[in-house]
């Protein structure tokens, strides 16, 4: 099942986080690590929130995760979305890089399927025009 609606609700990348997509474009999920203090950060930003240096790095992220968090959508509030309901939004978290979370969907899973904790693997979905969008398996 496809979470994607239209090239109309694609990532429109700024300054921060260009990077990022442009990774993401070629099937590299990638996330900020400062080169003065090491701290690991997403969304990507100009500046280190724990010692604001400007030097920062990408990493590539580990490919399993853990869900931290989710909710399931039942009601539509954009048509491009409508063919997709019900779908979730989950927050995910990865075991090898402490504090790092990202929002996305697991695309392999129906209501009552998924829980706090489960595991999940990196997937991507093409959302058109050479955009990927880092999507999340359940693993068994």
């Amino acid at each position: 099942m496809s979470y994607f609606g239209g090239r109309d609700l694609a990532p429109q990348p700024f300054a921060d986080d260009a990077s990022f997509w442009a990774n993401c474009a070629a099937r590299r999920l990638t996330f900020q690590r400062c080169r003065a203090c090491g701290r690991v950060t997403h969304p990507p930003i100009g500046v280190c929130p724990a010692c604001q240096s400007l030097e920062q790095e990408w990493i590539d992220a580990p490919e399993d995760a853990r869900v931290f968090s989710f909710t399931w959508i039942h009601t539509s509030a954009h048509e491009s979305v409508a063919q997709s309901l019900p779908y979730n939004v989950a927050v995910v978290d990865f075991p090898r890089l402490p504090g790092v979370r990202l929002i996305t969907n697991v695309v392999n899973v129906r209501p009552g399927e998924l829980a706090i904790g489960d595991r999940v693997s990196l997937a991507w979905e093409n959302a058109g025009d050479e955009v990927l969008l880092p999507r999340f398996r359940k693993m068994d």
